[in-house]
């Protein structure tokens, strides 16, 4: 089972914690937090409830189709984008995969569900985690697909649409299917030299994979979606998709939050400040490395001969939970993820890090 940021309830429980206390670093979500007129769809779609949701999901599609400017028949649906990217698997069963490191953990788990076999091309930190055209010549006849998450969890670095175009064009020689997860995307402004969407006409390999709950705040509705241009790949994704696997809250929070441009974009500005400030405070920290950040989420390494791991027992004494990133492929515990949240949660953040470094 993949190790992920979110825990608060188990979290809570282990230390005998109230969950709603904890100011939870560990998960990347909008610290904007909840649209109204979202949450106010949501409520309002209590009454559909009983009723199943449209097996179609017509509307849903429209609306994601209309924001992402592709055809309906482009979008596969998932319960999350982590289903999304399970789907993907199931339906086109790789016999071998090839995955930068670290990097999201939800392919790798995948891939092993349906007993494949990976090959991880390990980011180098010298690189600052930033892929490299070393990755394009480990792309051969027997890869059947690869993961690339744009930006990259956790280390945020981002992936220009040019080197992928020089992924596909490999990839298309070896006959492999290329994933471009952009989850996180969607936070950064302007995208242009990053979005794969106008990629997808020319490149039937090609499969996008997106998630709107976090830059919606409603991780807990669960809903995703994949995007492609090849009707073969998405037959094959239909037919292993469990059917209503959306629920009607969930989609009609993600038809109305694509309506709402001035939540987005006040979003986008908010994030990016915050961003700014978090990232400007913890470099002032003299025992961190503290990675660039481009979304809404910072990487850093301690520096001292210091297990943080175990001061996060202290930190969430302190209701605190951030991220470790010891159990990503390529990183050590000397490495961790926090996300952007508001001014004053920063604040709390940067000066309980600091009362734990410099008590040591």
């Amino acid at each position: 089972m993949a190790v992920h940021g979110g825990n608060t309830e188990e979290i809570a429980r282990k230390y005998n914690l109230n969950s709603k206390e904890i100011l939870d670093f560990s998960a990347n979500i909008n610290p904007v937090g909840l649209n109204e007129n979202v949450k106010a769809a949501m409520i309002n779609a209590i009454d559909k409830v009983v009723k199943y949701p449209d097996i179609t999901y017509f509307d849903l599609k429209n609306s994601i189709g209309e924001f992402e400017k592709l055809d309906i028949s482009n979008i596969t649906l998932g319960n999350g984008a982590a289903e999304v990217i399970f789907n993907i698997v199931r339906a086109l069963k790789p016999r071998k995969a090839l995955l930068p490191a670290p990097t999201f953990s939800e392919y790798e788990e995948a891939i092993i569900s349906v007993n494949g076999e990976i090959e991880y091309y390990k980011l180098k930190e010298s690189n600052d985690f930033n892929l490299d055209d070393e990755f394009i010549n480990k792309i051969k006849d027997d890869i059947d697909i690869i993961f690339i998450c744009n930006p990259n969890n956790p280390t945020g670095c981002l992936t220009k649409k040019e080197f992928i175009r020089k992924v596909l064009n490999k990839a298309l020689i070896t006959n492999t299917t290329v994933v471009i997860d952009e989850s996180f995307l969607d936070f950064v402004k302007p995208n242009e030299l990053y979005l794969s969407n106008d990629l997808l006409i020319d490149y039937k390999n090609l499969i996008i994979v997106k998630s709107l709950t976090k830059f919606f705040a409603i991780p807990g509705a669960r809903i995703g979606y994949g995007l492609c241009s090849n009707n073969e790949i998405i037959n094959e994704i239909n037919k292993v998709i469990v059917p209503w696997s959306v629920n009607v809250i969930a989609s009609e929070a993600i038809i109305q939050g694509l309506k709402e441009k001035d939540y987005i974009d006040k979003s986008i500005v908010y994030v990016k400040n915050e961003k700014e400030y978090l990232y400007s405070a913890l470099k002032e920290i003299d025992s961190l490395k503290v990675f660039e950040p481009s979304v809404n989420f910072i990487m850093f390494k301690l520096l001292i001969d210091l297990d943080l791991k175990g001061e996060l027992i202290e930190l969430i004494k302190r209701r605190i939970l951030i991220r470790s990133c010891d159990n990503y492929i390529g990183l050590s515990n000397s490495f961790y993820r926090v996300a952007v949240r508001t001014r004053e949660e920063n604040n709390k953040l940067i000066s309980e890090i600091k009362n734990i470094l410099f008590d040591k």
